[in-house]
């Protein structure tokens, strides 16, 4: 092969022939014309005929023309700022991460990160207070006081996640203030109501308002009760059986039902341990039918696919939403409380009331029943990847 072997020179990345290999990039030799200097115009000009004279030249005006403005751009250059509808699902497994939210929960951010998407187009860092307010009337005005504060919450822990990635400095939403909270609609739900209601309750039913009596737990509980468990763990509902029946001061004991709230995922009194008594065993009995489903609230759905099995985990579990939406229906079909407009009417909720003052008449407290955080309790722990603790209420029956 003729010719002279090309080099490359590996500061400009341009191929040059051996005998510029020592020169600087763009500096040539000619033996009549002496050393030229390509510009960054692409014109050729003579420098200079000494060698030293010509690479001096070369290194500054390269220095200056062509490694400068690089130089100058890799100092000043912002970061780009993301917008938050392209970081918010990111920030969204994050906190499904991080809170564990029920089925229920998860679809409702879901529905606000699709809401908040449309809205903040906008760099993280050049939201402000005023976008907050803007957002807030436009998505949820008219919102009851305390749902409007909801979303606004919700407004708030995505900011701060945005805040923890580094995408925002600051979180407008904690700015907002939050409107005041209203005073509860609703009228407690009565004894007599409930019992007519129980009467002309389905099974599914019936065993789901049987349950709330005796627990005190809301339907988000109730409808996750599974009819076995080998060990309480978080996240799940369900009874654990003894081998051989218990007998306490208040009576027979045979295992114990594990009630993992919701609502208070993270607080000590989410986790209760509560005694399945002879009233809580013939509940869970009368349960059963020719249905197969792990569930003790259960039923077949109507159509052979569960639309809804995004929040359910077997097609027989009822969602909670249904179980409250059966109850108001039998109470507005027997006629109760027709003098009340529709959202003062007590819903399903309210057995969770009226099983608390039909505890405290018997004389008992029903607050760490209710799993509230505040209660005092006496603690047993149950080994489930670390520590985790359950409060074990006292054996009793809601006597109605």
């Amino acid at each position: 092969m003729t010719g002279k072997r090309k080099a490359v020179n590996k500061s400009s990345g341009n191929r040059r022939s051996e005998k510029y290999r020592d020169l600087p990039p763009y500096l040539y030799f000619d033996k009549k014309a002496g050393y030229s200097l390509r510009l960054t115009d692409g014109r050729r000009k003579i420098v200079s005929q000494n060698r030293q004279e010509a690479i001096t030249v070369a290194l500054e005006y390269n220095r200056r023309t062509r490694s400068a403005p690089i130089f100058d751009k890799l100092m000043n250059d912002k970061p780009v700022q993301l917008s938050l509808n392209l970081i918010i699902d990111s920030i969204l497994e994050r906190m499904t991460s991080d809170k564990a939210p029920s089925n229920g929960l998860l679809s409702t951010w879901k529905n606000d990160v699709q809401r908040i998407k449309s809205y903040f187009t906008m760099p993280c860092n050049e939201i402000a207070l005023s976008h907050v307010t803007d957002y807030m009337e436009v998505n949820h005005e008219g919102a009851s006081n305390n749902v409007y504060n909801r979303k606004l919450s919700f407004l708030e822990l995505v900011f701060d996640y945005a805040k923890d990635s580094g995408y925002m400095t600051t979180n407008p939403a904690a700015l907002k203030i939050k409107k005041p909270k209203e005073h509860k609609k609703r009228k407690p739900l009565d004894l007599e109501a409930f019992i007519k209601i129980l009467e002309a309750a389905p099974l599914w039913l019936k065993t789901s308002m049987n349950l709330t009596m005796q627990t005190t737990h809301a339907v988000l509980e109730v409808s996750r009760i599974e009819y076995k468990l080998t060990k309480a763990e978080p996240g799940r509902c369900g009874c654990i059986w003894y081998e051989v029946p218990k007998q306490d001061q208040f009576g027979t004991v045979y295992g114990e039902l594990a009630i993992h709230r919701q609502k208070t995922h993270k607080s000590e009194a989410s986790h209760v341990i509560i005694p399945i008594n002879d009233t809580l065993k013939t509940i869970i009995d009368n349960s059963r039918d020719a249905i197969l489903s792990p569930y003790v609230v259960h039923k077949l759905p109507k159509k052979n696919s569960n639309p809804t099995s995004s929040l359910v985990n077997h097609v027989t579990q009822i969602v909670s939403k249904n179980i409250s939406k059966e109850f108001s229906k039998i109470r507005d079909e027997l006629g109760l409380y027709d003098h009340l407009k529709s959202e003062e009417r007590p819903t399903y909720h309210e057995i969770r009331g009226l099983s608390a003052r039909l505890i405290k008449a018997q004389g008992n407290d029903p607050q760490s029943r209710m799993g509230h955080s505040d209660s005092k309790s006496t603690k047993v722990y149950t080994e489930f990847g670390k520590e985790t603790e359950w409060v074990q209420v006292p054996n009793l029956t809601v006597n109605f």
